[in-house]
């Protein structure tokens, strides 16, 4: 038996559930942290989370995707990088040409969380989600299988490397951040 929690989240609710929790648990976080998502686009109480968590020691890793299916989702999420990496963040990318469309994320070696929520705005006030949270050491060891397999076919980005991107690049994911939230 595994003790599990089912967290839906949409228009049909009235507090954002899927922030709220991805935001609590990764403030409890004492040790590691792996997101894989393909569409990271934090609001500010994740964005607080998830570089708190960082500075505090915390181990965290974020899987994204190379490849982008979405233009301004995919840039949007490119303009929080350099602020991630700067919290010690460390950022992986699933290699092009396949797009890692998984949702899910590690706390500790204590919670996993499985779903269909991406980390945006839209997944979070427009988009009908569900979450699976398990409080099971046995799950969260078969989702770091997962995880460990999926940072073998991806590369990290460093971060000097990501600060000389040319002037198009940045200009691409700065307006593509500020329309996010559309």
């Amino acid at each position: 038996k595994v003790l599990a929690q089912l967290v839906p989240s949409g228009p049909g609710y009235e507090d954002s559930n899927n922030a709220k929790l991805f935001a609590k648990l990764i403030h409890k976080a004492e040790n590691k942290i792996v997101i894989t998502n393909p569409y990271f686009v934090p609001e500010e109480a994740i964005l607080d989370a998830i570089t708190s968590a960082a500075k505090r020691g915390v181990d965290v890793s974020i899987i994204n995707s190379e490849a982008m299916d979405q233009w301004m989702v995919g840039h949007a999420q490119r303009s929080y990088y350099e602020e991630l990496m700067n919290a010690g963040i460390k950022i992986y990318l699933y290699k092009h040409p396949v797009l890692l469309h998984s949702k899910h994320m590690t706390i500790d070696d204590d919670i996993a969380v499985i779903g269909s929520s991406n980390m945006d705005i839209r997944s979070f006030e427009l988009d009908l989600e569900c979450i699976v949270v398990a409080y099971d050491k046995g799950v969260v060891k078969d989702l770091q299988k997962v995880q460990k397999y999926n940072l073998g076919k991806a590369t990290k980005i460093n971060l000097a490397t990501w600060r000389q991107r040319g002037f198009w690049d940045n200009f691409k994911d700065s307006i593509a951040r500020l329309t996010a939230a559309l």
